[in-house]
């Protein structure tokens, strides 16, 4: 069983219907968890989502309703103290980035699902967009 982190920009992709990479982001998905592949989430990762999508996109009980979207069809990671001293002590470009590559390598996840270019560059997991994992997925039939 492959196993995957979706980091903050693929969640907004996800759940805002417009975004350019929505379709990528809900094939990925359909296609990872019909194949009972574990997906995670930083729970912190959710206060930046919900931000995002209700300043720029939906009203503050839709962007809710999308929180609880993801809270049950994905699983949800806490952050523990290693967590936050690794992604204190990471190269990452920002804070969140660096939760997020803390998790992606404590769980050992195969890859993260991203398009955040200039984050993850230094992390022992792969880096993919939802396309590229999707297509690697594919390849394994």
């Amino acid at each position: 069983m492959r196993s995957y982190l979706l980091d903050s920009n693929a969640l907004v992709y996800w759940l805002y219907p417009g975004s350019p990479f929505n379709g990528d982001v809900s094939s990925f998905l359909r296609e990872a968890l019909a194949r009972d592949h574990d997906v995670y989430v930083p729970s912190s990762c959710l206060n930046e989502v919900y931000y995002a999508l209700h300043s720029h996109y939906m009203g503050e009980r839709a962007a809710r309703s999308s929180i609880a979207i993801v809270a049950d069809v994905l699983t949800l990671v806490d952050l523990t103290r290693e967590v936050v001293d690794a992604a204190l002590a990471s190269d990452e470009p920002d804070y969140e980035d660096g939760l997020v590559r803390a998790v992606a390598e404590a769980f050992e996840v195969d890859a993260i699902i991203t398009y955040d270019r200039k984050a993850f560059r230094g992390s022992s997991v792969a880096k993919r967009t939802a396309a590229e994992a999707l297509a690697d997925l594919r390849s394994e039939e």
